[in-house]
């Protein structure tokens, strides 16, 4: 029995479908860093580790169109199929390890991760110049801890990180307050128009014009805290060099907050510096912690906070760890380190000597 032409079209044209399909399907393998890339695949493994894939996956849509071309009356009409797959699941990103064993030192203030990706959960707090046993490094870019925790490859180093590049402070023999600390902050304050100077000009000239857009007349004490403490929450916790020069010694936190402002980053120092004299100028009493936090495993690090009493209640003010929370993803607008008793956190916060 013959068949007709318009039959024969149809069936080879199925056919030669089939085959193109099953092609893709056993071929297996996509390139990328510019070699050959097969249209439509994906794979998750090779945008994670910029390798040759090993396992071949079909697109998310296979869109499969057949012509069937039919003659009546001198017209032809095209018959259009098309048949869609179920999208693909994406798969959870992956990694490899290469074998490392060395000891390290945390250079900031950040939380592990469970997996070796950005996003993964979070899992232990460690503070700055933590060391820590690194087992392996992967090919995203993270260590891997002794613990099974991962922690990237730009917040561990192999030496200890100088907290502070200025002129050291030595404390006399049983004495809560440094010389150096009395003589500087223990001034007159001295109102300049509607604001309480800082004592040094400088710093003065940008926190005034600052004060001028995020507080009003209208608001009370605690709104006009909040909106400082989240200005200054929106600055990056990062290590930086500060050089003070000897004559300028007595401006020092002045100069911490005015490196935080002329750089965008800083330390806790610059961080709790730039909210004492913020709050100082509208009026609070704010005074500048000098001592140690609590890190992993009860370890104390050094750490910087201010505190304001309200009400006869002491209040801890910490806009750098906030900031160090918010970075290894708890959340921004939270505040858990806003205004919170003194009761809750006395054991993470220890005191050397205070600065009003």
């Amino acid at each position: 029995m013959k068949r007709s032409t318009n039959e024969k079209t149809a069936i080879i044209l199925a056919v030669s479908v089939i085959l193109a399909v099953t092609a893709c399907s056993a071929e297996g393998v996509a390139y990328i860093d510019g070699n050959q890339s097969e249209t439509g695949f994906s794979s998750s493994a090779a945008a994670t580790s910029g390798t040759i894939c090993e396992e071949s996956t079909l697109p998310a849509t296979v869109s499969v169109t057949t012509a069937v071309t039919t003659t009546k009356a001198k017209e032809t009409t095209a018959v259009l199929t098309t048949v869609a797959s179920t999208p693909a699941t994406t798969a959870e990103p992956k990694w490899k390890e290469t074998k490392k064993s060395a000891e390290m030192y945390l250079n900031t203030s950040v939380y592990s991760r469970t997996k070796a990706y950005l996003g993964a959960p979070t899992a232990d707090l460690y503070m700055i110049n933590d060391k820590v046993k690194v087992v392996a490094v992967t090919d995203t870019d993270y260590y891997k801890l002794e613990n099974g925790r991962f922690i990237h490859c730009d917040y561990l180093s192999s030496e200890k990180t100088v907290i502070r590049t200025t002129t050291a402070t030595t404390l006399p023999p049983e004495t809560t307050v440094p010389a150096a600390v009395t003589t500087a902050n223990k001034q007159t304050p001295i109102k300049k128009g509607k604001y309480i100077s800082s004592g040094y000009e400088p710093l003065d000239e940008i926190i005034f014009p600052l004060l001028d857009n995020l507080v009003s007349d209208n608001m009370s004490d605690d709104d006009k805290r909040l909106a400082i403490y989240d200005y200054l929450v929106q600055f990056q916790y990062q290590e930086r060099t500060l050089l003070i020069p000897k004559n300028k010694k007595q401006y020092e936190e002045q100069l911490e907050a005015i490196s935080l402002f002329e750089k965008g980053y800083g330390l806790c120092y610059d961080f709790s510096s730039a909210f004492k004299y913020m709050t100082k100028a509208i009026g609070m009493n704010t005074v500048m912690y000098y001592g140690s936090h609590k890190g992993r495993n009860s370890a104390y690090t050094p750490h910087s906070w201010t505190m304001l009493e309200i009400d006869g209640m002491l209040y801890f003010f910490d806009p750098s760890m906030e900031r160090v929370m918010i970075n290894d993803g708890m959340g921004e607008g939270q505040h858990y380190r806003y205004k919170k008793p003194y009761y809750w956190f006395y054991d993470y916060y220890i005191t050397d000597y205070t600065s009003p």
